[in-house]
């Protein structure tokens, strides 16, 4: 295991349902999680896991944290639970683009087996989206035949990645993004220093997880300086611009540059006034702007020069408003 654990926060009607399943023994064997990405869901599927196996489940609290099976749990040394994600890769420094095929036989491998500890065994797929082709048959291959006392929590940030055949063996829960009173307790606890929190709350929206890299100093205060480089963006300078992204683009991810980018376009597309020919160029140069997140993994991209491609594009069409000259 390698997931650390931190308490729930929100989605407490669907922590109930999965409880009172537990308990009622009518638990399916593979449960699906999706929703926007940084709104706890890993956090949420690993607390079920734990509940899972816990001894003396309660059904308004989940896992009792107590029993030998939690502290085994806690401890990252439950033998009947596996967590799976992309693997870090410590020459590249970066995380795997995929979840590989072997992982996921490693994963079945491991379900095969009857529990040591408990009468079940769990696995936890985060970032389940992000199999390879090769590793969702062999997972689809699993789900078509379960074995009993078996339980599979996958936890997916864009379910429509994972085919439709996987989906249909799962039960599928929809995780809707935190409230705001929710979402400024996560980000209390994250203990971010005070000159980056406005931008944080700013940037989170109910998904106080997308801003987690501001727990890095570095990159907390290189977003600062991206938020006060690109406003307005009609105007930023382009020198100023590239040396930035040069320093800091493989530092901080690449979803808060986007994010931020599109928080200051945002009042440029809600005028009135806007030609409808300007205004389809820039939805359609924002769309590209928006698809670069992926198109730099799928496509191996250099991401500094990409990025300044889309960034013009954008700048060009809002100087062609008069007001923005």
């Amino acid at each position: 295991m390698a997931i650390t654990m931190h308490a729930v926060v929100g989605h407490h009607a669907i922590q109930r349902r999965f409880v009172r399943a537990c308990l009622q023994k009518t638990l399916p064997h593979a449960w699906m999680l999706y929703g926007m990405q940084g709104i706890g869901k890993a956090t949420l599927a690993a607390h079920w896991g734990q509940t899972a196996l816990c001894a003396h489940a309660d059904v308004e609290l989940g896992a009792c944290g107590q029993c030998h099976s939690c502290r085994m749990f806690l401890a990252e040394s439950h033998p009947d639970f596996l967590y799976i994600t992309r693997l870090w890769q410590p020459k590249k420094k970066a995380w795997a683009r995929d979840i590989s095929v072997d992982q996921v036989r490693e994963m079945l491998s491991f379900l095969a087996l009857t529990g040591m500890r408990s009468q079940r065994r769990v696995v936890l797929v985060d970032d389940a989206n992000r199999m390879n082709a090769a590793a969702a048959n062999a997972l689809l291959k699993g789900l078509e035949e379960p074995n009993e006392d078996v339980l599979v929590l996958l936890v997916c940030h864009d379910i429509t990645a994972l085919p439709e055949t996987i989906r249909s063996r799962c039960m599928l829960e929809y995780c809707m993004p935190l409230s705001l009173d929710d979402t400024q307790q996560v980000l209390q606890q994250m203990e971010l220093s005070d000159d980056v929190m406005p931008l944080a709350a700013r940037l989170a929206q109910g998904c106080p997880g997308s801003v987690v890299a501001f727990q890095d100093d570095e990159v907390a205060q290189a977003c600062v300086q991206w938020q006060v480089m690109i406003a307005p963006l009609s105007k930023v300078d382009i020198g100023d611009l590239d040396a930035w992204l040069h320093r800091y683009v493989n530092k901080v991810p690449h979803h808060l540059l986007v994010h931020m980018l599109m928080q200051e376009v945002q009042p440029y597309m809600l005028r009135c006034d806007m030609p409808y020919a300007l205004a389809t160029s820039l939805h359609q140069a924002l769309m590209a702007l928006l698809a670069w997140v992926n198109d730099v993994r799928a496509y191996t991209l250099r991401p500094a020069p990409s990025l300044l491609h889309h960034i013009l594009q954008v700048r060009k069409l809002l100087q062609s408003l008069p007001s923005a000259a």
